[in-house]
């Protein structure tokens, strides 16, 4: 198992939707592979939806690398 800390890059204030530098969610997976890679987009649903549910706000589109940024924690 590998515990996550997603954070995001830069502000994003598009209609509807702003997310600040620095907002961030846990997430822990059972690889080591980061969860923003394109080889592991399975885990954006996941990352979506601890945004929704920490922040009431989903990142649609903006949850990849150049919006956010990934490192293991444990």
């Amino acid at each position: 198992m590998a515990l996550w800390k997603i954070t995001v890059k830069r502000t994003v204030n598009k209609v509807g939707l702003r997310l600040d530098e620095g907002m961030s969610v846990e997430l822990s997976t059972p690889c080591v592979t980061n969860p923003l890679s394109t080889n592991s987009s399975k885990h954006i649903p996941q990352i979506r939806q601890l945004f929704e549910s920490k922040y009431g706000i989903d990142p649609e589109q903006y949850a990849n690398t150049g919006y956010m940024e990934s490192e293991r924690i444990s």
